[in-house]
């Protein structure tokens, strides 16, 4: 299996109804393929968004996506690096995660 990324960029800010009827039509597309979703990253903006997927290549995805009629800009195979695989990373990232939950929120302006 392949960790998979798909790019969309909209012209609207996405809405939650929005995703989730694309994720019903693409999640039966994805499941004839071998394909599942993993996770997505909406921008603050609602205009861009990053899916994560586990298929056997990036073709399986974009044909998933082509049959269910949802629109993409690319689709690529990618390596994924967590954090947990680096302890220097880890530990600066817990610090200042530990460092952030201290500080008292930014006053409103």
């Amino acid at each position: 299996m392949a960790r998979v990324m798909l790019e969309h960029v909209f012209t609207e800010p996405f809405t939650d109804e929005r995703y989730a009827f694309f994720a019903k039509k693409l999640d039966p597309c994805l499941e004839v393929r071998s394909g599942a979703w993993r996770r997505s990253s909406l921008s603050s903006d609602r205009l861009r968004m990053i899916c994560e997927f586990e298929a056997p290549d990036a073709e399986s995805v974009r044909e998933a996506c082509r049959a269910a009629s949802i629109p993409f800009e690319r689709v690529w195979a990618a390596n994924v690096f967590d954090v947990e695989d680096y302890p220097e990373m880890k530990e600066k990232l817990t610090a200042l995660l530990e460092k952030s939950e201290k500080k008292p929120p930014p006053a409103a302006t």
